[in-house]
């Protein structure tokens, strides 16, 4: 029976022009390959229909004889920009040494240092691996593609997380598209079973499901309200924040999809906020800002667009192919409570609006 190959776009095969060459075959071969071998029902049996697959868009895996163990390494629940690591190990079943030709992650995330390494005859290395992960919440995957000098071959290492903060809500967005989802509920627990406190919604005193008073608990299910008395209130925030006296999530916030909070910077942001976490009275907190596809361009300034609040940039430097922007956020002793600031970036004529969200307490 042949292995069925998976199916793939131009720029999948575009990605792996890299490892394709260094196996040894070209992409184009590759990319054929992949779009038109059909799977193979055993002789006599019937042809069963195709069954979706999930694959990273960023990957396509040739079968060959170079294994990978584990091929998936999921690390479940981890903080926001968390750096997580794994050591894989590379077999090679085969007679003689293999050299690994190249090793290509699917995004700057990712760190692996592989190529030229021999495998040898028989034998197996490891090889290590680390993840950053982003700083919104959600489910993070990034990929290794490697191909073996000599070797027909790629191999895709995966590594998983998911990002949650110590306070974790259910759902981790609000989906306010609808009017009748303008108003609506969801979770919030804390994964290491401490009770804990809602202080605030939208800096609004929060509201239980069920209208009881607000008592600390593992976890609590509250209301959002985005309308007011007389229609629609002005304005829905693109980030939900909820404040909670849990020390190590003094605020988390959930993206709302409305038809307003679409976010389309001209500037190449990995992430569109930050938490800052709990500022004391004009305190202030550094954190830095990844910006993608920015060549040589360096930001020029940066400004809050909230008077209760100054932002300032510290330093700026390359790493890898983004370039990543020292920021301070200072706040003025103006405000208490949870806040969501909009911060712009200019560069070279352009600028990028960048969501900051904390309490100052």
């Amino acid at each position: 029976m042949i292995a069925p190959m998976l199916r793939v776009s131009a720029s999948v095969v575009a990605g792996l022009a890299l490892a394709a060459s260094a196996a040894g075959f070209s992409s184009a071969s590759a990319a054929a390959e992949a779009q038109t071998a059909p799977a193979r029902a055993p002789q006599g049996q019937p042809k069963q229909p195709a069954q979706p697959q999930v694959v990273n868009p960023k990957s396509i895996e040739i079968p060959g004889p170079i294994k990978a163990e584990p091929a998936t390494v999921d690390f479940g629940f981890v903080e926001p920009g968390t750096t997580v690591s794994a050591t894989i190990k590379l077999f090679n079943p085969l007679d003689k040494p293999v050299t690994i030709g190249a090793a290509k992650p699917t995004c700057t995330c990712t760190t692996v240092d592989m190529v030229g390494k021999v495998i040898p005859a028989g034998g197996f290395i490891e090889m290590p691996m680390s993840m950053k992960t982003s700083q919104s919440v959600g489910s993070k995957v990034a990929a290794v593609n490697m191909a073996f000098e000599g070797v027909r071959q790629v191999l895709v290492v995966e590594l998983r997380a998911e990002t949650a903060y110590t306070v974790r809500a259910t759902p981790n967005f609000v989906d306010a598209l609808a009017p009748e989802r303008m108003k609506g509920s969801f979770e919030l627990a804390a994964a290491d079973g401490a009770p804990f406190s809602v202080l605030s919604i939208d800096g609004k005193p929060p509201v239980t499901l069920d209208g009881s008073p607000m008592k600390p608990a593992a976890k609590h299910v509250v209301r959002y309200d985005f309308t007011s008395e007389g229609g629609l209130r002005k304005g829905v925030p693109p980030f939900l924040v909820v404040e909670t006296d849990h020390p190590k999530a003094p605020v988390i916030d959930l993206r709302v999809r409305h038809e307003t909070t679409r976010i389309a910077p001209a500037l190449g942001f990995a992430e569109f906020r930050a938490n800052c976490g709990e500022l004391k009275p004009k305190g202030s907190t550094e954190f830095d800002v990844e910006i993608k596809l920015m060549a040589k361009s360096r930001i020029e300034r940066i400004q809050s667009l909230d008077p209760r609040f100054q932002a300032d940039l510290v330093l700026q430097r390359d790493q890898d192919e983004l370039l990543v922007v020292r920021t301070r956020l200072t706040d003025l002793g103006q405000h208490r409570g949870p806040f969501l600031v909009p911060c712009r970036f200019f560069a070279r004529g352009r600028h990028g609006d960048y969501w900051l969200f904390g309490t100052v307490r």
